[in-house]
Order: C-alpha cells, then sequence, then structure tokens
C-alpha cells in the first residue's frame, strides 16, 4: 500500500479536481474529534483530504425557502445560529448537547453523519425533518442523497446539509438521555417536528437514536399522536407506541427492558419542549399514571 498523503485543498474547485485527480483511497478529516479524542488510527495509505480551510464548506443559510448547512459547519455554530434556532430549534438544542464544547468547536455536520454512530445527536433531527445531502462524487461530480440513503465508506463527501420547507414543521424538539447530564454519550435520543393548532396535532415526525445500528422513524409513535387531540388519553396511546418501537427494535436485547421504560419519560419530555408545556404539569401527570 502506498505511503499516506495529505491534500489541504483551498476551495471547492480544487477540492473537486482532487476527486478527479486521485488514484487510490481518499479519506476526509474536518475536526478530526474521532482521531484526536476517540483514538481513530489515521489511514494506512492514500489521501487523506483536510476539509477545514476549503471555501465555502461551513455555513448556515436558512431563508424562506427552507435550510442550508456547509458540511464542514461546527457543531458549536449550528447551536449558536439565531436563524437557525427559530426555523428549527430541535436541530439547536441537538447540538448545544452534542459532546462538550471543545468537541462542539471542532466537530462538524457533516462529520456527525458520516461518522454513522447509531447515538449521533445530530442525526435524528435530520431523519425527522427529511433532510438530504449534497454530496460530491468520487468523479467529482455533485448528486443529492436522502439522509436515510447516505451509506458510509460509499466515496461520497458530504458538501452540505440541505433541509426542504416542507420538513421544517413548526413546532420541535430534541430530547437524550445518558449516564450522566454533561459531555455524555446517548444511551437513547428523540427528536419530534410537529403541526399543532388548536389544541390538535397535525402531522408528525419522530426518529430515534440508539436503538439500531443508525437512527430511524417511529411511524408507531408517529401515528397515536398524528391528528389527534393533546389529552392523556392521547399521551397515553403515545407511550404505549414508543414502547412497542422499543421492542420491534431491539427484541431481546439487555437493555430493551431498560429503553422500554426510559423512553416514555422521554417521550413526555419531548411533548412538553416541543409546545412550550411543563413536563410537570398535570396533563402530563396524568398521561404518566
Amino acid at each position: 500500500m502506498s505511503e499516506l498523503s495529505v491534500a489541504t485543498p483551498g476551495d471547492m474547485a480544487e477540492l473537486r479536481a482532487m476527486f478527479a485527480a486521485a488514484a487510490g483511497p481518499m479519506n476526509f478529516i474536518a475536526g478530526g474529534t474521532d482521531m484526536l479524542i476517540a483514538g481513530r488510527p489515521l489511514p494506512m495509505g492514500g489521501l487523506l483530504i483536510d476539509l477545514s480551510r476549503v471555501a465555502g464548506m461551513a455555513f448556515i443559510c436558512a431563508d424562506d425557502g427552507g435550510i442550508r448547512i456547509g458540511g464542514a459547519t461546527t457543531v458549536a455554530a449550528i447551536a449558536a445560529d439565531r436563524g437557525l434556532a427559530l426555523r428549527l430549534p430541535a436541530l439547536a438544542e441537538a447540538a448545544a448537547q452534542c459532546g462538550s464544547v471543545q468537541i462542539r468547536n471542532r466537530a462538524t455536520v457533516g462529520g456527525n453523519i458520516a461518522n454513522a454512530a447509531p447515538a449521533a445527536d445530530l442525526v435524528p433531527v435530520l431523519v425527522a425533518a427529511g433532510a438530504r445531502l449534497g454530496c460530491i462524487g468520487r468523479d467529482g461530480a455533485s448528486c443529492e442523497l436522502a439522509i436515510c440513503d447516505y451509506t458510509p465508506g460509499r466515496g461520497h463527501l458530504i458538501a452540505e446539509v440541505i433541509l426542504p420547507r416542507n420538513g421544517l414543521l413548526p413546532y420541535s424538539a430534541f430530547v437524550k438521555l445518558g449516564p450522566r447530564q454533561d459531555l455524555s454519550i446517548s444511551r437513547l435520543n428523540i427528536a419530534l417536528l410537529a403541526e399543532f393548532q388548536d389544541g390538535c396535532f397535525g402531522d408528525v415526525r419522530i426518529a430515534a437514536g440508539a436503538l439500531g445500528p443508525r437512527p430511524l422513524r417511529l411511524p408507531l409513535a408517529e401515528a397515536a399522536l398524528a391528528g389527534k387531540e393533546l389529552a392523556p388519553a392521547t399521551l397515553r396511546d403515545f407511550l404505549s407506541a414508543l414502547t412497542a418501537e422499543v421492542d420491534a427494535a431491539i427484541p431481546g436485547r439487555g437493555s430493551q427492558t431498560y429503553k422500554r421504560r426510559a423512553i416514555a419519560g422521554l417521550g413526555l419530555d419531548l411533548v412538553a419542549q416541543a409546545l412550550g408545556l411543563s413536563p410537570r404539569g398535570q396533563l402530563f401527570e396524568e398521561a404518566a399514571q
């Protein structure tokens, strides 16, 4: 195997040219938190492309047409962006709870997706929102993939994350459960996007992480809320649907019993947070009984 070479393109044109010219394996690094913190080894050979200096790969554009986020945008930038927090609060909340301050300052949204960790905090929100990925293929050409169709290691570089306008429902929230309050890898995380008007839910989209090899939509839980009045009976049906989702996702796993109970508490917190209500209110207390 050839020795490892490192390249630091300065703009997108130079980056695409490297794709077209590379003959061997290509690898990418942006924040590098998996190598610096988790101790993942460097590739043994091929070309390692540093994305941290590529002009045009770190940006957040939130307008009436949707949201676009550059693949090299840091998690800290996502957490701090006021426009993004207004359009998709769940994503800002997920970013704010992702790792430590130091990790958020280096980790990128593209890396969070490409690393493909089952408990990645940003990904459930992106899945629930129907995100699409603007990628650069091995030939240097652009292509677009649904986030659920993205497979790491196929030679696609995530250049940007595209959140279509029709996926940005007006109410959203993200909650997680970890072994401690701060700096925690999620044992379970959930994102909710919803329409809500006159005490009733409209469209509802829910995705969870740490229930399988990748974050997944929860159709039973979505159906339990969609079109329903916010009432204790609705919330009880929602909690039953969440436990059924756990049973379907991890049958027989050692964590199944624990996660069946944990997801119920997270589910009530999720709905309360999305709607700006207190999870200690009578509505939620009755649902939990």
